[in-house]
């Protein structure tokens, strides 16, 4: 397979170095640093050397140094390279849609950015530094999306890697509105992808919330066993080198192959003994998720949004979300955090209504 180059622009490259020594290790991937250079220079290089890279990464700050070149701001830049890409300029154009990174050295980077709906909209990821490193796998992906999305004819199962039998079982508005954004930039359809899907509870659930759905602390022995069982609810659109399964799809194994309640009602550990029936190999490898302090049902369904333990929607506080989308569903925190207000920078405040209640937790006290 060819490799994928990312041109990185920073305006200090031995800053750069370990970013690129780091992402390199990643097999085909290739990280041509650069200097910044003027807005009229930078602009033409990327349009006239565009078939020699698939993306782009930037320094946030690209006027930092000194001696720097740049008459620009680095959002600023972004923001023209998808203007050149969204209406084909005749002078000065792409012929491609490509990936854009923003990245920093300031600790605190992302979330400085996490309300600068300028930013995220522009760009694919927004990160430190040192997150980058670890992010190779992920900008290989992100490549291999916007490749997919500029050559070819797309609709809601190409995006999601899904059968038509398949779609059927997946909720119909996030089908539906996949097919109405199939002909915008693929960085738009990406961007969707990852805010509205990927990054969202509900419709996709992470290998945390798989575990408590089936009630299997995930460093059993047989746990990779039991993920083969289920491997084909296994997520494998865009971008699934993110680990996702189908929450629909799940429900469904789970009624085709178990003569048993819904599995949303069950306890952890009757779930593991309708496992263990039908799964002989398993018997005695898959260890019972053990409930967190301060909950008393084993029925889990989600995880606590601040801490990750498996949790029970009876147990939980439901947190304050704007949810854009019926396939999307409320997060949750577990007693002990939402008292302690344990990460509360994450999950900021409960929904209203859950204060009164966990007002009677205190006057228990």
């Amino acid at each position: 397979m060819p490799d994928i180059v990312y041109v990185y622009f920073d305006d200090t490259p031995s800053a750069a170095s370990s970013v690129k020594d780091n992402l390199e290790l990643t097999n085909r991937l290739i990280i041509d640093v650069k200097r910044e250079e003027p807005w009229k220079d930078i602009i033409s290089y990327l349009v006239d050397n565009q078939t020699d890279y698939n993306g782009i990464i930037l320094d946030w700050r690209l006027d930092s140094e000194p001696d720097s070149d740049a008459d620009f701001s680095t959002e600023a830049l972004a923001q023209q390279c998808r203007r050149l890409v969204s209406q084909n300029l005749n002078t000065k154009k792409f012929t491609k849609d490509f990936p854009m990174i923003l990245c920093s050295s300031q600790p605190d980077f992302a979330s400085l950015h996490e309300k600068d709906t300028t930013s995220t909209d522009l760009f694919d990821v927004i990160c430190t530094k040192n997150e980058l490193e670890d992010k190779g796998s992920f900008l290989i992906a992100l490549v291999e999306a916007y490749t997919k999305l500029n050559l070819e004819d797309r609709n809601a199962c190409d995006i999601l890697g899904l059968t038509s039998s398949k779609a059927a079982l997946i909720s119909q508005e996030l089908i539906r509105k996949l097919d109405s954004i199939k002909n915008q930039n693929p960085h738009e359809i990406i961007s969707f992808l990852q805010k509205e899907v990927l990054d969202k509870k509900g419709a996709l659930i992470n290998e945390d919330i798989l575990s408590a759905r089936l009630g299997v602390n995930k460093n059993s022995e047989g746990w990779s066993n039991l993920l083969e069982k289920i491997s084909d609810a296994k997520y494998i659109g865009l971008l699934s080198c993110i680990d996702r399964w189908w929450g629909t799809l799940i429900d469904e194994w789970w009624e085709v192959n178990f003569e048993a309640d819904n599995l949303k009602y069950l306890a952890a550990s009757e779930r593991i003994l309708f496992l263990e029936a039908k799964y002989t190999e398993l018997v005695g490898k898959l260890n019972k998720l053990e409930l967190c302090e301060g909950s008393m049902n084993e029925e889990f369904w989600t995880v606590c949004y601040g801490s990750g333990a498996a949790l029970s929607e009876l147990d939980g506080f439901a947190i304050d979300q704007h949810l854009h989308y019926s396939w999307q569903e409320r997060e949750y925190v577990c007693l002990n955090t939402a008292k302690n207000e344990d990460n509360i920078d994450k999950w900021k405040a409960l929904i209203s209504y859950e204060n009164d209640r966990l007002e009677q937790y205190f006057e228990e006290e």
